[in-house]
């Protein structure tokens, strides 16, 4: 009787273990895990970085900055040349108190003006960052059900160049991902979709910030 228990207990044992196998072996084909979530993995500070999108937009920020200073030193020329000849009228004289408040009017444009102009370009950045994410976030999405993939989380490489001890132990410890197969990083396809699509919209003419 236990020789024929034993028999059991092995054919039974050999059954269950072939049933994994052939539910790994299907779990691989189809790109997903037996009963659990597949995982990829994307370097979203890569993605922004080298999407072409982000370069363009910062190339539009240094040209509007650049437009925005030469357009103040105009202004602050003019107030100069303002106060210079403010200071030739008597204090006490119509003339002076007349040049006075046009001297104070220029002076209160001026400074809602360049309110206005970093109002405006704060503004204006902070929402291409939002649609930058949301562009990227979508493009993951989109990968990531392609391959079948459930999750994905970011990575950061490690910056080793890091010289002051405790940021590179802050870096150490803000890392997600310690391990991952290079198969499941979306990183490369992301960025090749986000550039092409941003090529075909237009690259950078796609981007104006100011006049």
């Amino acid at each position: 009787m236990k020789t024929k228990a034993s028999w059991v207990v092995i054919v039974l044992t050999a059954a269950a273990a072939w049933a994994l196998v052939t539910n790994v072996n299907h779990a691989q084909s189809t790109g997903s895990s037996a009963g659990g979530t597949l995982v990829g993995v994307v370097d979203l500070v890569r993605v922004f970085n080298d999407f072409e999108q982000t370069k363009a937009l910062n190339a539009e920020l240094e040209r509007y900055k650049q437009l925005v200073i030469e357009q103040r030193q105009v202004k602050e020329e003019d107030l100069a040349v303002e106060k210079q000849t403010l200071q030739g009228f008597a204090p006490d004289s119509a003339e002076y108190r007349q040049r006075r408040q046009a001297f104070e009017k220029m002076m209160i444009e001026y400074r809602v003006w360049m309110a206005v102009k970093t109002e405006n370009l704060e503004e204006q950045h902070r929402m291409w960052i939002e649609r930058t994410y949301a562009t990227a976030t979508q493009c993951i999405a989109d990968v990531a059900q392609e391959r079948g993939i459930q999750v994905v989380i970011t990575r950061e490489e490690l910056d080793t160049s890091v010289q002051e001890t405790n940021m590179l132990r802050t870096q150490i410890l803000n890392r997600k991902v310690v391990y991952y197969d290079p198969a499941l990083d979306l990183t490369d396809e992301v960025l090749k979709r986000l550039n092409d699509a941003f090529m075909k919209a237009g690259g950078a003419k796609s981007i104006q910030l100011g006049p």
